[in-house]
């Protein structure tokens, strides 16, 4: 691998890295200015009693600082009304397509009659789709994921339609979760496939909450909605809203009662059990360390349009291998330089954008480098070296063509060009200058060799 490095001089070039970057942070210090408290009447007609903000706060059901954010459901009083007290937030954003990450210390943990989800959804269900990325229910052992459409998407080998969905199951869920001491999932939305990860905690990847996570580097998700001619998934998915809430009962766990022997026998309907046993469900929260949304973009990393700054005086090029030390030159100009840069695409005057090379050299004015496809640019900052990373085994740059506005007097040197003139202690410092350049066009010529 060689590294080619030419100064800057006016400021910061554009450049592209297609990838992910953070759209938006829900970190716990504006967490709660980002998502709406729903307090409507439970849609899946569940047994809960959804509060706001504030009654929240008065009721012990919400804690919040610097690190951590938690939503609790109430654990201390006999329920009545629409039911047992509890949370659920909705996201003021709206997403098509991305990566969602949520970082989690603690959620619900396993409990007969509780119901938690973190999931998004479209408006007008089901024609805007639903993704459960975390959700489960009563004693369930493990996480249950699940997209629900309108008619005419199947996924994971089933339909989709409605209530009934099409699951996978993977990943850790209630107390098998928070037995790991937490972890993350991370849910990632084309318009070719729905892919969902689970990470126990201490084993996620190192950029899964960086500026620009890379999931085509992770290990294989725990299930994968595989769109195609069986579901057009921007048809069925579109302006997504993320919810977290805890509900019970309802149209899942409270239709599994009579088919759970652990829970049936506990009292004859999920509803009365819930109402009268505050303390079974102590552990039924949600502690969020982190949630960050991304989104796929070509311009993902890039600088500012280059405004000018202070000239410089100096242009100094560089290669470098990795065996050997650096090997580098400079060249005092006697006029001021402008701009120097690199560019990715080739040229229409310079041939072959295959090899990596210095392609013009002029006194006070740009140099040019011709990048090979499959190289990268690493670094590009006001002032300093542009670093190009080359792929492994590409030919050394070499300089090609030399241009310059003074130069020696003829005769001083031989490989000086006919016409230049100089004087005195001008002349002495052209000389000097020449003969550098010419040794580093040699020097680069002789590597390549």
């Amino acid at each position: 691998m060689y590294l080619i490095s030419v100064i800057l001089f006016l400021g910061l070039v554009p450049f592209t890295i297609a990838g992910y970057s953070l759209k938006d942070d829900y970190s716990p210090d504006r967490f709660l200015d980002m998502f709406s408290f729903d307090t409507f009447d439970d849609p899946t007609h569940g047994y809960a009693n959804f509060v706001d903000q504030s009654t929240a706060r008065t009721k012990g059901l919400l804690e919040s600082d610097n690190r951590t954010v938690t939503l609790r459901a109430d654990s201390t009083n006999v329920a009545s009304g629409r039911g047992r007290d509890s949370l659920r937030l909705t996201s003021k954003a709206k997403y098509n397509h991305g990566l969602i990450v949520v970082d989690l210390a603690h959620m619900p943990g396993n409990a007969c009659g509780v119901w938690p989800a973190f999931w998004t959804t479209g408006p007008n269900w089901p024609s805007s789709g639903e993704i459960d990325i975390i959700e489960g229910v009563n004693l369930q052992p493990g996480n249950a994921m699940t997209m629900h459409t309108s008619e005419g998407c199947s996924l994971a080998g089933s339909s989709c339609l409605s209530n009934k969905g099409c699951p996978q199951k993977g990943g850790a869920f209630g107390d098998g979760f928070n037995i790991n001491k937490g972890g993350s999932y991370a849910m990632e939305w084309t318009k070719d496939a729905i892919k969902i990860w689970y990470f126990p905690s201490g084993q996620e990847p190192k950029d899964i909450l960086g500026e620009s996570p890379d999931p085509t580097k992770w290990a294989n998700p725990v299930s994968t909605f595989q769109g195609g001619s069986n579901c057009n998934i921007d048809n069925h998915f579109k302006d997504q809203q993320i919810v977290f809430d805890t509900t019970f009962c309802g149209d899942w766990a409270g239709n599994e009662w009579s088919k759970d022997n652990v829970c049936s026998a506990k009292a004859p309907t999920c509803e009365e059990y819930v109402k009268n046993n505050p303390k079974a469900f102590s552990e039924a929260y949600w502690t969020i360390n982190a949630l960050k949304v991304y989104e796929f973009d070509a311009s993902s990393t890039s600088s500012p349009k280059p405004e000018p700054s202070k000239p410089s005086t100096s242009i100094a090029t560089s290669v470098q291998q990795p065996s050997e030390s650096a090997s580098s030159q400079s060249v005092q100009q006697p006029t001021p330089s402008t701009l120097a840069s690199t560019s990715p695409q080739q040229p229409s005057s310079v041939v072959d954008s295959s090899v990596p090379m210095v392609t013009s050299y002029v006194d006070g004015g740009p140099v040019t480098v011709i990048v090979p496809p499959g190289s990268m640019v690493t670094q590009i900052t006001t002032g300093e070296p542009v670093t190009v990373t080359l792929p492994p085994g590409a030919p050394i740059p070499q300089q090609k063509h030399v241009q310059h506005q003074a130069s020696p007097q003829t005769g001083d040197d031989p490989d000086c060009p006919e016409g230049s003139k100089s004087t005195g202690e001008s002349r002495r410092k052209d000389r000097r200058d020449w003969r550098v350049r010419r040794h580093l066009a040699e020097h680069l010529r002789g590597r390549q060799s």
